[in-house]
């Protein structure tokens, strides 16, 4: 199974699910972050302490721009937003299995439509800053908000509590690995061709049938020549036992255009986030297309947070 987002999804769907009075309202300990162990530019209780107060008091989590954002709990989507509009920007909204509602604001994009069962750390987002109707009407951050045994609605959007205090105490810590190489390829016009990451090397993921892998992947790329742009997309290949592919999937490309000075020595700088968790024999590459002829890609970084599991 392979998760991804190369690029923001379109869809707007907006409603509120009521949550059931005969269901448990108990979270203590059990909640997961959304985005790891990172740090807190905000409080719930420094939201409350504004003046004036916020409208929606929740936990600020500083994370750069397309970082996966996971699921606290199992249970469904019930709210989203796909507008940039009002204070909240891009939002979704979960209702958990034990009765209780989060908010994460303030996204880039979603990952899962109203309605979608979730499973406790599955990549339903990703970071971003939207509000006020821009992309950038705050700092890069996740804003969570909590509410026990009801919704924002019923209770009232104020009456939110404290995030951190449900957290699960301690979240798996990442592996980081970050990779730089010097390709120097001159691509050929409006072709596929495979990225390498080290000479000789183009994988950037692998799982085998024990051990799954979850993780946040961001590729780098560095031009020259770029006169029009140039696509990037990463491709999904299933193996067999024997290591033979059987299968491929390609995720969603991604356009660069050039900068706005398109002189020969004026470069362009391209980047590709994609959450993903792989389950079974699968691995990923990636592949740029030239949208114009004689751009010579010069450097290629990778840099990836993940899990095994």
């Amino acid at each position: 199974m392979l998760i991804g987002a190369g690029a923001a999804l379109g869809v707007a769907a907006i409603g509120w699910d009521l949550v059931s009075p005969s269901l448990s309202a108990t979270a203590a300990g059990t909640y997961l972050r959304p985005c790891g162990d990172v740090r807190i530019s905000s409080t719930w209780q420094g939201h409350r302490d504004r003046n004036p107060p916020s409208g929606e008091p929740g936990t600020d989590y500083a994370v750069p721009i397309g970082t996966a954002v996971r699921a606290a709990a199992d249970g469904v989507i019930v709210d989203r937003k796909d507008t940039t509009t009002t204070a909240t920007g891009r939002y979704l909204a979960l209702r958990t299995d034990d009765g209780n509602y989060i908010r994460y604001l303030h996204l880039r994009s979603s990952a899962v439509l109203p309605g979608t069962r979730v499973s406790r750390g599955q990549v339903i987002a990703e970071s971003g800053a939207s509000g006020f109707g821009s992309e950038t009407g705050y700092g890069s951050h996740v804003h969570v908000s909590l509410w026990i045994g009801g919704t924002p609605l019923q209770m009232g959007f104020t009456n939110s509590v404290d995030f951190e205090n449900y957290v699960q105490p301690e979240d798996p810590v990442p592996t980081h690995q970050s990779t730089t190489y010097a390709w120097n390829g001159v691509l050929p016009l409006a072709t596929w061709t495979p990225i390498p990451v080290s000479p000789n090397f183009y994988y950037l993921a692998e799982s085998s049938h024990i051990a799954k892998e979850t993780g946040d992947l961001v590729i780098y790329l560095h031009a020259a020549g770029v006169t029009k742009g140039f696509q990037v997309r990463v491709v999904a290949e299933t193996l067999d036992s024997s290591g033979r592919v059987v299968d491929t999937s390609v995720q969603p490309s991604l356009e660069i255009p050039a900068t706005a000075d398109t002189s020969p020595n004026t470069p362009t700088f391209g980047q590709y986030t994609l959450p993903y968790l792989l389950s079974g024999r699968l691995r990923l590459f990636a592949q740029i297309r030239a949208l114009n002829a004689g751009i010579k890609v010069q450097r290629v970084i990778v840099k990836k947070n993940y899990w095994l599991s």
